[in-house]
C-alpha cells in the first residue's frame, strides 16, 4: 500500500491529502476551529502503520512527516497548536530527525534536490513536466482559513498530492535502483542522493575487506593539508613543447592550498616595479578576484595547438573557434574519450586515501570495477548502475572534508594527472598533424586526415601502454561547436549528442523555458529544416512556454488592460507564461519596489493553469528571433574547412 501525500499548514488549519497509488483513492483530513478530523486521523495513520504502508512525498522526510508525526502523537491537538509546531520545526539550525514509524520516501532528497547546485521546489517540477496547474496557493501561511477559503485550500493541496504521485511514477528507475542495493547490500538508502550512495556501497565493500564496520570507517578522518603539485605528478608525465614544458614547471612549483591567495600575496615581494608584478601574476595564473573566491585553488592555462589549453579543479578545457565543422572526403572527426577515467587512474596508479591501507584500498576498488564490467557484459543494468554509483562517486569525496575518505593529496592526484594526461595525448596527436577541435576532461575530439588514421590509431595505442588507460572512440559526421560546453555532434551512425544550449531536453531541476528553439536549431543544423518549418508542425504547448523563478523577495504579476483600467494578478513565484500576439505584459517585482518585463518588447499571457490558449495565439517571431540569436553564434563565424 503506497500513499502519496502533501500537507498545508496555516495559522489556524492543517489540511493532510494523500492519493493511493493502486486503488486511486484519495483521503482528506481537516484540522481547525471549524472541522476536527484530529480522531479520525490518528486512527488512520495507526491503520497504515499496521498495514505496513509507505508514504511518499516531497521533502517530507524533515517537513510533512514530522508534523503528522506530531499530530499523531498528541493526545489532544488545535490548528493553532499544529502551527505553533511548525513554526518551532522550520527556525531549527539544524534538520530534526523523525524515526520512521511508517516507511517515508523522499522524492526531494532521492533526487538531490537539497543540494544547492541542483535545488528544486515542487512547482517549478511542476512546468518542467507540463503539468496542467501549477499555481501556487493563494494565501499566505499566516492566513486565517474559514469554512469558505477551505475548499481552496483543499483543491490546491489535491494539485500537489496528484503531480507527486505522477513524479514518483517518473522515478521509478531511481526507486527501483534503490530498492536492489538495499536487498543486495542491506543499505538503508531509499532516500539517499546518488553520491552518497556510492560512498555507501564503497564502505561496504571496504568493511568486509577489513573486517571492520562501516561506522568505524566512517570515524577516519584525513587531515587538511597544503599539496605541493611536485609530490602527486606521475613520474612519466613529459612534453615536448616549450609551452607544455613550462606549464609542467609552474604547476610543480605551486602549492595547492585553501590559503593559496594568502600564501602567495604573504609571499609578494612588492619592492618591485608594478610591471613586474603584474608579470608575476600572470606567470602564475593569478585572477585575484577568482582565485580569492575558490576554496581548493588550481588554475592554469596555456597557449598550444592553436588553442587556450585551460586547467582547474573542474578538468581541463580548450576548444576551437565557433563553426560548423564537418568530415569529407579527406578529413574524419573523431572523439576519443578515456573509458572510466577516474576509476582507472585510481586503480592503475595505486592512489588511495592515507588514512587508510592501499593494498586494501586499490584491491577492493578494483573489484568493484570488475564486478562492474562482469554485469555489463550479463547486461544487469541495476548492478551496473549500483557500482558505477560507487566507482564514480569515490572521487568527489576525496575532496569533501566530511568524508572518510578525504585526502587532498589524492584529490590533486587524480585532477592534475588526469589533465596532465590528456595533455600528453593531445601533444602526439597534434605533432601527427591532427587538428584539435575541443579538449574535455576525459577526451579529446580532432579532425584529421583519413590516410593518417592507422598512425594516429598507433599513437593513442602508445598513450594506452604508458598510462596503462583504455581509450573509446566515436566518429562524427558534423560538429556544431559553439564552445567546449555548448555544442552538437553528429555521429556516422545518425545518433545526435546535445550539449549546454542545443541540448533538447534538460534534467528536471533545470530550466526548461521556450524548449522549441533549441529543437528547431538542431533540426535546422542537422537536418536543414527550416525554423519556422519546426515551429508550424510542433505540437506541444508547452515547449513554446517560459518559466520564471523567483528569487528571494521577488515574485511575478501579469498586468493587462480590462475596460480600460490596468489589471494585475500575482502569480507568486512560479511563473509560466506564453508570448502571444496579444495580451498583456509579464513582470518581476522586488518588495523593495524594483519591476522590470520578463520578456521586453513582447506581449505574453500567463498558463500556469492550461487554458485555451491556442498555437495561432503565439507570436512566431519571438521564437525565429531567439532561434537567429543562437544560429548567429556559429554562423557569422563558420568556416570554410577544405
Amino acid at each position: 500500500m503506497i500513499k502519496v501525500y502533501d500537507i498545508e499548514t496555516f495559522a489556524n488549519c492543517f489540511t493532510y491529502t494523500d492519493y493511493d497509488v493502486d486503488t486511486k483513492e484519495v483521503n482528506v483530513f481537516v484540522i481547525s476551529n471549524f472541522r476536527d478530523d484530529h480522531q479520525k486521523f490518528k486512527t488512520y495513520l495507526s491503520m497504515l502503520k499496521r498495514k505496513k504502508a509507505g508514504m511518499v512525498g516531497f521533502n517530507n522526510l524533515h517537513f510533512d512527516w514530522p508534523v503528522t508525526n506530531y499530530i499523531w502523537e498528541t493526545l489532544q491537538v488545535t490548528g493553532e497548536q499544529i502551527y505553533s509546531f511548525v513554526q518551532h520545526l522550520v527556525s531549527q539550525k539544524e534538520t530534526m530527525y523523525t524515526p520512521q514509524t511508517i516507511k517515508q520516501l523522499d522524492l526531494y532528497l532521492l533526487n538531490h534536490y537539497d543540494n544547492k547546485a541542483r535545488s528544486c521546489s515542487l512547482k517549478a517540477l511542476e512546468v518542467a513536466l507540463h503539468w496542467k496547474n501549477v499555481m501556487d496557493m493563494p494565501f499566505s501561511h499566516t492566513t486565517e482559513i474559514t469554512e469558505e477559503l477551505l475548499e481552496n485550500v483543499l483543491e490546491y493541496n489535491l494539485n500537489d498530492v496528484l503531480f507527486t504521485a505522477e513524479f514518483y511514477d517518473k522515478c521509478q528507475d531511481k526507486i527501483d535502483l534503490r530498492k536492489s542495493i538495499t536487498q543486495q547490500y542491506g543499505l538503508a538508502v531509499m532516500n539517499k542522493s546518488d553520491v552518497v550512495i556510492g560512498e555507501m556501497i564503497f564502505l561496504k565493500y571496504l568493511s568486509d575487506a577489513m573486517d571492520q564496520s562501516i561506522s568505524d570507517l566512517k570515524s577516519i578522518r584525513g587531515k587538511s593539508v597544503d599539496v605541493p603539485l611536485k609530490n602527486i605528478i606521475f613520474k612519466y608525465v613529459s612534453f615536448r613543447h616549450k609551452n607544455l614544458q613550462d606549464l609542467l614547471e609552474i604547476m610543480k612549483g605551486t602549492i595547492s592550498s585553501r590559503q593559496y591567495l594568502k600564501n602567495f600575496i604573504d609571499n609578494l615581494d612588492t619592492s618591485k616595479d608594478v610591471d613586474s608584478l603584474f608579470k608575476h601574476f600572470e606567470i602564475h595564473n593569478i585572477d585575484v578576484k577568482k582565485t580569492a573566491q575558490q576554496k581548493k585553488s588550481f588554475s592554469f592555462s596555456v597557449n598550444y595547438a592553436d588553442l587556450r589549453l585551460d586547467y582547474g579543479v573542474g578538468g581541463i578545457h580548450a576548444c576551437v573557434s565557433p563553426g560548423i565543422y564537418s568530415s569529407s572526403d579527406v578529413h574524419d572527426i573523431l572523439d576519443i574519450d578515456v573509458k572510466s577515467y577516474y576509476p582507472n587512474l585510481f586503480i592503475q596508479n595505486r592512489l588511495h586515501p592515507r588514512q587508510m591501507d592501499q593494498d586494501t584500498f586499490v584491491q577492493v576498488y578494483s573489484d568493484i570495477f570488475q564486478k562492474r564490467v562482469k554485469a555489463q557484459k550479463e547486461g544487469d543494468k541495476l548492478t551496473d548502475d549500483a557500482l558505477k554509483l560507487s566507482l564514480n562517486g569515490l572521487f568527489g569525496k576525496t575532496g569533501s572534508d566530511v568524508s572518510c575518505f578525504y585526502d587532498p593529496n589524492v584529490f590533486y592526484g587524480v585532477t592534475v594527472n588526469g589533465q596532465l594526461l590528456i595533455t600528453m595525448l593531445v601533444e602526439s596527436l597534434y605533432e601527427c598533424g591532427c587538428e584539435i577541435l575541443q579538449i574535455n576532461t576525459d577526451g579529446v575530439t580532432i579532425r584529421h586526415v583519413k590516410t593518417k588514421k592507422d598512425e594516429l590509431l598507433n599513437i593513442c595505442k602508445e598513450w594506452e601502454e604508458k598510462t596503462k588507460l583504455t581509450l573509446e572512440y566515436a566518429n562524427y559526421d558534423k560538429m556544431i561547436i559553439r564552445d567546449v560546453n555548448n555544442y552538437i555532434a553528429v555521429r556516422t551512425d545518425g545518433k545526435v549528442k546535445e550539449k549546454g544550449c542545443f541540448e533538447t531536453k534538460k534534467d528536471w531541476h533545470k530550466d526548461n523555458s521556450f524548449m522549441v528553439v533549441p529543437l528547431a536549431v538542431r533540426n535546422y543544423f542537422v537536418d536543414n529544416t527550416p525554423i519556422e518549418q519546426t515551429l508550424v508542425k510542433h505540437k506541444n504547448i508547452y515547449d513554446f512556454c517560459g518559466r520564471y523563478k523567483a528569487g528571494k523577495g521577488w515574485h511575478a504579476e501579469f498586468a493587462y488592460l480590462k475596460n480600460n483600467k490596468e489589471h494585475r494578478d500575482n502569480y507568486g513565484r512560479i511563473y509560466r507564461f506564453l508570448p502571444v500576439k496579444s495580451g498583456g505584459v509579464s513582470l518581476k517585482l522586488q518588495e523593495d519596489g524594483r519591476e522590470h518585463q520578463l520578456l521586453d518588447g513582447y506581449q505574453t499571457r500567463p498558463f500556469n493553469v492550461s487554458s485555451t490558449i491556442r498555437k495561432s495565439d503565439l507570436n512566431y517571431l519571438f521564437y525565429v528571433r531567439e532561434c537567429q540569436k543562437l544560429i548567429d553564434t556559429i554562423k557569422p563565424l563558420q568556416k570554410t574547412l577544405f
